[in-house]
């Protein structure tokens, strides 16, 4: 048999042997779905906080706040000091950050039974009255809104600004008449829930 013929028959049946021995890979894979990469997050930002002591050095309220995404989280505690052991949250929210709760100066009543925060945005400047306990007030509420009771009880008014306390009881409101600009403190009764017209204009 000529050597060519021979070598011939080898080579193609190694190449054939080769085929059967290295099979091909037939399927077909797909590129990993955009659902099965998880969602980036926001991470909650630092926890900033604010204190405000009473007036008698007895008794301090806490406001913590925690920016999450387009969110602010508010909480505030009141406590007695110095141990803080009666420790007590009387308020937590989130609101948009376009809004910003904060303590005023003066908040604390006289006694220290109540207490006052302010907040503010580009709409409005509100204010909301609380019990230094947590104790709800009449109708279950959790606090007084004060331009929402004004509104509702003293006609061609405006609320201003709360300066402070005036008495135990009493909250100093200042506002502006809607027609002509006249400007008027009241008295606001927080057992009463009412207000009271004063002669004199406090700044």
């Amino acid at each position: 048999m000529p050597l060519v013929f021979v070598v011939l028959v080898a080579g193609v049946s190694l190449v054939y042997l080769a085929r059967q021995e290295t099979p091909t890979e037939t399927r077909v894979f797909a590129e990993p779905s955009s659902t099965s990469v998880p969602p980036t997050l926001n991470p909650p930002g630092q926890i900033k906080t604010d204190v405000m002591d009473s007036p008698d050095g007895t008794k301090t309220l806490t406001m913590n706040h925690q920016q999450t995404s387009e969110r602010m989280r508010y909480s505030f505690y009141t406590a007695s000091k110095p141990d803080e052991a009666d420790r007590q949250l009387i308020f937590s929210q989130e609101f948009n950050t376009a809004q910003a709760l904060s303590i005023p100066y003066n908040t604390w009543s006289p006694d220290n039974k109540y207490l006052f925060l302010r907040e503010s945005s580009a709409a409005k400047e509100n204010f909301y009255v609380f019990s230094a306990t947590g104790k709800k007030f009449a109708a279950d509420a959790q606090f007084l809104d004060t331009q929402a009771l004004f509104a509702e009880k003293v006609e061609g008014y405006t609320i201003q600004d709360v300066t402070g306390w005036a008495a135990p009881e009493l909250l100093l409101v200042n506002a502006q008449a809607t027609e002509d600009g006249q400007k008027v403190s009241f008295w606001f009764d927080v057992t009463s829930q009412s207000f009271i017209r004063l002669s004199t204009y406090f700044f």
